[in-house]
């Protein structure tokens, strides 16, 4: 799906329900935001839901994943956000760390850290806009205390 009311109207709908609920909790866990009153000068950005279905190699479903992010376009430089910047290792470097792994003979491993770019704290003041269906939040917008995915500077924050 690739909005909420196609998520919702699928045959997959209490999949898809989990895979936000786990979004959200992690999003708790976290810190990630504040629930706070709206006031003239704050200029929230929107956000939406990511739907994918993670699969194993034989092509079945093995995870619904559910990813809230925030609309990050609407953000201006200088006010909401100052660089942007995504840590990225340069291919020479990992070419050789793996010339070193082999002729050393050692094992190398894989891991992903879940919600990893959500432990950043943010230096700027940023707003988002409160999710669609939640209820008693009118005139009130999250403050966004941790990065999330869809603001310019969620790598580097």
């Amino acid at each position: 799906p690739t909005t909420y009311q196609q998520a919702m109207q699928s045959n997959e709908s209490s999949q898809w329900v989990n895979a936000m609920d786990a979004e959200l909790k992690a999003h708790s866990d976290n810190g990630s935001w504040t629930l706070v009153r709206r006031t003239a000068s704050t200029r929230p950005s929107g956000c939406r839901w990511v739907f994918a279905k993670k699969r194993d190699e034989c092509g079945r479903v093995v995870r619904y994943k559910a990813r809230l992010v925030a609309k990050g376009l609407k953000q201006k430089f200088g006010v909401d956000f100052f660089e942007t910047y995504s840590p990225v290792a340069n291919m020479n470097s990992i070419r050789v760390v793996l010339s070193v792994v082999v002729a050393l003979e050692y094992v190398t491993e894989q891991l992903d850290a879940d919600t990893a770019f959500l432990n950043s704290d943010l230096k700027e003041r940023v707003y988002m806009e409160v999710l669609y269906g939640i209820n008693n939040t009118k005139n009130m917008v999250y403050r966004l205390d941790k990065a999330i995915y869809g603001l310019k500077q969620v790598a580097s924050a």
